[in-house]
């Protein structure tokens, strides 16, 4: 199956992450329609291809939509009833749309500015309204080198949820144990090797019997030290995770 002619709607990092694989795939791009022209115009000088001010101008073979969840609605609106267009946000329904070309084309990674990922380190999860929608998108995504699953709704709402406590959730973790360390005077390098060993452990055994710890030991003079170690909003998440590790390991 041939690339479809992509066009992008959105100027920010997903939009930008879609762009760079398609280039370096030589995926023709038809033009990017975004919310502030200027960044518009910067995009298309850097990929080579137009920006549009009117969205419903840009008719190419597949319509890429990389706005925030609030916009789509918006955004879909406005489509041409034949456009066949798929959304990258993971939380919305498409059945929240009446669009009938409509479909979803949703990275399911972690996209940072300055994070150039291969696309084979990014699994897309993708729906589509009726057949020629799928095979247009899982055509795109199979051009540009990465890996797919077939998703509906429902399950992909349940795989960004997930995300959100491994990356998000994650990530703040990291940050504060970032700032324990930095009110010490303590730089972060000896947590790297734990952070690693960390994820590979969990990878490998599974996070159930992964799992390690003065909560799961119920060691009390431990978790009291820490509790007084914490300012106020840290002690908040200390607790919380604290009771629920003990909750799901009560018979350890």
């Amino acid at each position: 199956m041939t690339a479809p002619k992509i066009g992008i709607v959105g100027s920010g990092k997903v939009a930008q992450m879609l762009l760079r694989l398609a280039s370096s795939a030589q995926i023709p791009v038809e033009g990017i329609y975004a919310r502030s022209p200027e960044k518009a115009e910067a995009l298309a000088a850097k990929f080579q291809c137009q920006a549009f001010a009117n969205l419903q101008d840009l008719r190419p073979d597949l319509l890429l939509i990389c706005v925030s969840d609030d916009a789509l609605p918006e955004i879909i609106s406005q489509l041409h009833p034949q456009q066949i267009a798929a959304y990258t946000a993971g939380s919305p329904s498409i059945k929240l749309f009446t669009h009938q070309q409509l479909g979803v084309c949703y990275p399911f990674q972690s996209i940072s500015k300055g994070r150039d990922l291969l696309a084979s380190d990014i699994p897309f999860m993708i729906e589509g309204k009726s057949d020629i929608v799928q095979q247009r998108i899982s055509a795109f995504v199979q051009h540009i080198g990465a890996q797919y699953q077939i998703c509906g709704s429902a399950q992909r709402a349940q795989y960004h949820l997930a995300g959100v406590f491994v990356n998000n959730f994650g990530n703040l973790l990291l940050l504060e144990a970032s700032k324990i360390l930095t009110d010490a005077g303590l730089d972060m390098t000896p947590i790297y090797p734990l952070l690693n060993e960390t994820i590979a452990k969990a990878i490998l055994l599974g996070p159930e019997k992964a799992q390690t710890g003065p909560a799961l030991r119920h060691d009390q003079q431990t978790i009291d030290r820490h509790r007084a170690a914490l300012n106020p909003e840290q002690l908040i998440v200390y607790d919380c995770l604290t009771k629920r590790i003990q909750d799901l390991f009560s018979h350890a």
